[in-house]
């Protein structure tokens, strides 16, 4: 396990064989990435705010939570199906951490896939299944429409960078995912994968049981679906997403200007699109 004050490197992976991984399975792991130690920090501040989402949040309608420092800067949360919630995480610490979204590994390995250091943070959020969640129905994200193998894409122009705050198992709702199917484009099956998903013979089909520490890359084609937490605990997940410049602005990074000056001139340009206020 990484000591606290460690940064890994990219001479730690082989990255070219994580981006075989990447284009290959449609996801990609890199364990032991984020110090043990950081990833429970941010989980013990990130737990309140999510628990009053919980006690406040209506299928309908969203929850804003006031009462920060400056009252702008604010979380943003919704039921999205029983017992499963997504937040949008406002850019303050401990949540904006560098060694997590400026990670050299990371970067690196974005920079090598798309062959440029032009691309944005366009959205940071979460996801998190309580106990009593079910599953839910076998997806895409992100547009699906803009991104479908027929329209010649060369590269997937946007990734959900994910780091779970518990250790994730079957018990607690970890992650389902079929592999490869990012190069699955067939509009007639798009409305029925969780019907011939559940009713036939797919083998491939994996559970992403990940430990603390870990930062993992899906490809947003790729099927996957959240599955039950029979355990007694949430099993939160915070997601942040970096995009081509072309591809769009999902919801706009917010930060104040104390939080902008402390970035370095990298994660200034990956923030090229954020709101400062």
């Amino acid at each position: 396990m990484m000591e606290e004050s460690t940064l890994a490197s990219p001479n730690q992976y082989d990255l070219d064989l994580k981006l075989a991984e990447l284009r290959i399975n449609g996801y990609v792991l890199f364990e032991d990435l984020v110090p043990v130690k950081k990833i429970d920090r941010i989980r013990e501040a990130f737990l309140p705010y999510l628990e009053q989402v919980r006690a406040h949040g209506e299928p309908e309608n969203g929850v804003t939570l006031q009462g920060r420092s400056d009252d702008r800067l604010v979380f943003e949360g919704r039921l999205q199906v029983v017992n499963r919630y997504t937040l949008y995480v406002p850019w303050e610490q401990p949540f904006a951490d560098p060694e997590i979204y400026e990670n050299p590994v990371l970067l690196d390995f974005l920079d090598c896939y798309w062959g440029t250091e032009d691309y944005r943070i366009t959205c940071y959020h979460s996801n998190n299944p309580y106990p009593g969640s079910e599953y839910q129905r076998w997806h895409r994200d992100a547009g699906i429409s803009k991104l479908v193998p027929h329209v010649g894409l060369e590269v997937c122009p946007h990734f959900g960078v994910k780091f779970p705050l518990v250790d994730t198992y079957e018990e607690n709702g970890s992650f389902e995912i079929l592999p490869c199917t990012q190069y699955l484009a067939d509009p007639e099956m798009e409305t029925q994968y969780d019907e011939i998903l559940e009713a036939g013979d797919f083998p491939t089909r994996r559970r992403l049981n990940l430990k603390k520490g870990t930062l993992w890359i899906q490809d947003p084609r790729t099927l996957h679906r959240g599955t039950p937490n029979r355990s007694d605990h949430a099993r939160p997940e915070l997601v942040i997403c970096y995009s081509l410049p072309w591809f769009g602005q999902r919801v706009p990074i917010e930060m104040t200007q104390a939080e902008y000056d402390k970035i370095s001139e990298r994660g200034r340009r990956l923030h090229t699109t954020c709101r400062v206020i």
